[in-house]
């Protein structure tokens, strides 16, 4: 029962349902998924080693509420897993994942080209974990689902996406290239780069909504009973 609630609250953390700082409602969730409080309270504790939630005593299940720093880390781990993945796949030349990765490269550019930012985007998704599975190693693809988790939901949470052109596709031609022609160094060196350009615009865009906008400034008191008063003299100058 927990394997069964686990994906379904953490789709809900992730995109943004729960919001960092909320508190999970026990009593709504039990309702809403049909169970008791054990198999939830267990779904928990699996969403807390994951690190979307904190258990706090006497409180409850709280979304984690990760700040810039913390962002740049989980992207520091996900380029450097990335990296691994591609300079493996160079190096083994996986005959099905290179067609797969191919498939899907062209496919990225059609819907650039139509402008379909939702098909781009899950594309987008899908070439990078095509990658890491090619690499056939069971804790790389284990470790990156993980990480992934809080790069989607960072991605949901303030809208951070690399910027949506034909370019956009492009960015990733370095890297089918260079794995296509064994070049394993420069495959990982290109998948690096091409992350450390999504970190940065991430990380910026994350920046710019957290600034506060500088605040209206109200009328001074008394400027309103001011003009009041002029509007006044100038009668009574008038009538004179």
């Amino acid at each position: 029962m927990p394997d069964q609630i686990l994906p379904l609250l953490r789709k809900d953390i992730v995109e943004n349902r729960w919001k960092s700082g909320d508190r999970l409602p026990e009593p709504q969730l039990c309702k809403e998924f049909g169970v008791s409080r054990t198999p939830l309270r267990d779904a928990f504790k699996m969403l807390e080693a994951e690190g979307l939630i904190r258990l706090i005593p006497h409180v409850g299940a709280v979304v984690t509420d990760p700040d810039a720093a913390e962002v740049g880390e989980t992207m520091d781990i996900l380029i450097g897993l990335e990296q691994l993945a591609a300079t493996r796949v160079a190096q083994l030349q996986p005959l099905e994942v290179l067609a797969e990765m191919e498939r899907i490269y062209r496919a990225m550019q059609l819907a650039a080209e139509q402008n379909d930012a939702v098909r781009y985007y899950a594309l987008n998704d899908d070439f990078h974990l095509c990658i890491v599975r090619g690499t056939g190693n069971r804790s790389l693809v284990d470790l990156h689902e993980k990480v992934m988790w809080h790069v989607h939901r960072e991605r949901h949470r303030a809208n951070a996406v690399e910027p949506f052109t034909v370019e956009s596709a492009d960015s990733h031609y370095d890297v089918v290239c260079a794995i296509r022609a064994e070049l394993a160094e420069e495959a990982g060196l290109a998948i690096r780069a091409h992350l450390e350009n999504v970190s940065r615009i991430m990380l910026a865009r994350r920046l710019v909504q957290n600034t506060p906008r500088p605040a209206v400034p109200e009328p001074r008191r008394g400027s309103a009973s001011t003009k009041a008063a002029g509007r006044k003299a100038r009668a009574a100058t008038a009538r004179v």
